[in-house]
């Protein structure tokens, strides 16, 4: 079977007609999922989705810890965990049924360590991401505004519905073993979770597969152990 290769960036109303800027579409986009007091409450996120990707059931687990921890683990039925990402605040690994790789490069690591924000948009600035505006374009249905977004080496193109502000997709290039990739994410089902909107429905495509997810089990607030990151 093709090494599976799944990027999720971290997952998540108000109206927002004449939002022309980065700052002021990111701005909407944290109102719209419940504000930065109530994204500071939430002090760690444990995320199970579900799904299938070439007739195969999957199961992907992520879980944050601000600031810096971040585990993401995908299994498949009857096979087991076939890929498995972790960041435990200063260094980073990757792995899968070949074998893990420890990731020490400051860039890459940045790059995955963001994804243990709780909303890492809320946190673009933070960490130094270069944001531009690129304009609106349309997206499905739905208007929405286009950015640039740069963290580290990786480099995204997220869309911003006008109306809602929530982010509907994102498009993102990243080196796999396999090569480049680029892979899609749309985003929907935005319900709350302790006062913050997530993301509950994922869909991706990668290229040689698509990918349907549903949120089967969002908690937020259960004293995640900073053993859960720990590399060895």
């Amino acid at each position: 079977m093709k090494k599976i290769s799944i990027v999720l960036a971290a997952l998540f109303v108000s109206t927002v007609s004449f939002a022309q800027t980065a700052d002021e579409v990111i701005a909407n986009y944290v109102k719209a999922v419940g504000g930065s007091d109530a994204i500071a409450k939430i002090k760690d996120l444990s995320m199970t989705m579900t799904g299938e990707i070439q007739g195969q059931s999957l199961e992907v687990l992520i879980q944050k810890k601000p600031t810096n921890k971040f585990l993401q683990a995908v299994s498949i039925v009857g096979m087991g965990e076939v890929q498995k990402q972790v960041c435990d605040g200063t260094k980073a690994q990757v792995g899968g049924m070949q074998g893990s790789q420890d990731i020490t490069d400051p860039e890459k690591v940045k790059a995955i360590a963001m994804q243990s924000f709780i909303v890492p948009e809320a946190n673009y600035a933070a960490i130094g991401a270069k944001i531009t505006y690129v304009g609106k374009e349309k997206v499905g249905d739905a208007e929405t505004h286009k950015l640039e977004v740069t963290v580290g080496e990786v480099k995204m193109t997220e869309f911003y519905d006008v109306t809602s502000g929530l982010k509907v997709r994102q498009v993102i290039t990243a080196e796999t073993p396999m090569g480049s990739q680029t892979i899609t994410s749309d985003y929907s089902d935005y319900k709350d979770v302790s006062g913050v909107k997530f993301a509950h429905k994922l869909n991706q495509d990668l290229g040689m597969a698509q990918l349907a997810l549903t949120a089967s089990k969002i908690q937020a607030n259960t004293n995640l152990a900073d053993a859960l990151f720990e590399i060895k």
